[in-house]
């Protein structure tokens, strides 16, 4: 039987899936770039369908990786309206393709006004309504990239091994506790006002509020429990354009 590779690679990782020929998704992997090179497919692959915001190091890796398979590839870019869902951005090739494929993969799934997170490299924030129209979003830095810019900046301000994962809702009794801390608060602080944005600006109070990211166990549970863990939403939206071929 042959199947359809989707690779979704993103800044720092790889997941991928196998999709068959009735369009079910069985997920394979979810790697490092240091490890792709080690992982092998022993399926025969139809095609290859890539989505890819990682940097030309990174993407070069990818396509290395991808050459040993005797398969075309097709790398999505983001668009202007596919699959029920409108693009917000004037330019839609300017939205990151694992927002849009998000976007696509939420609202395929559930037609419904949906609050977007995925905190990873960067926290991405977007709203989706009913009917399928992006609304916009916000990027920040991530949990880590703001503890880098703060220790790259002022070299009093170490961190520590030790407390390198910061804590909700708790102060810090070191500089690196304070740091750490602070950087996952802000991260609580900017989901909390994306949801009061949700239910205040936009009038929502019936939405889907779906979480992906390395960050979102940092989360108190209060704001886990709103909303539902999807690591695979990116490869969901992959699925859409690999069965159209």
């Amino acid at each position: 039987m042959e199947f359809k590779l989707l690779v979704d690679a993103g800044n720092t990782r790889v997941k991928t899936a196998l999709m068959d020929a009735e369009g079910h998704l069985e997920p394979l992997f979810n790697v490092s770039y240091s490890d792709l090179p080690k992982q092998q497919i022993e399926h025969s692959l139809k095609g290859i369908w890539l989505a890819e915001v990682s940097g030309t190091e990174r993407a070069q890796q990818v396509e290395a990786w991808l050459s040993q398979f005797a398969a075309p590839i097709t790398t999505i870019q983001s668009e202007q309206a596919a699959f029920g869902v409108e693009n917000a951005y004037e330019t839609p090739q300017h939205l990151g393709v694992d927002r849009w494929l998000a976007l696509i993969g939420a609202y395929n799934e559930v037609p419904k006004a949906t609050l977007i997170i995925d905190a990873g490299t960067a926290i991405t924030v977007d709203w989706l309504n009913a009917e399928g129209k992006h609304l916009g979003g916000w990027i920040v830095p991530g949990v880590d990239l703001m503890k880098q810019a703060v220790t790259a900046r002022a070299p009093k301000v170490f961190s520590d091994a030790d407390t390198d994962w910061g804590k909700a809702q708790q102060v810090g009794r070191s500089t690196p506790e304070c740091l750490a801390n602070g950087c996952v608060n802000a991260f609580v602080g900017v989901i909390r006002q994306a949801l009061a944005v949700s239910e205040t600006e936009l009038d929502w109070f019936d939405f889907r509020v779906l979480f992906s990211g390395g960050s979102t166990p940092l989360l108190p549970a209060d704001l886990k429990r709103r909303g539902e863990l999807r690591t695979e939403l990116v490869l969901q939206g992959l699925s859409y354009y690999a069965k159209t071929n």
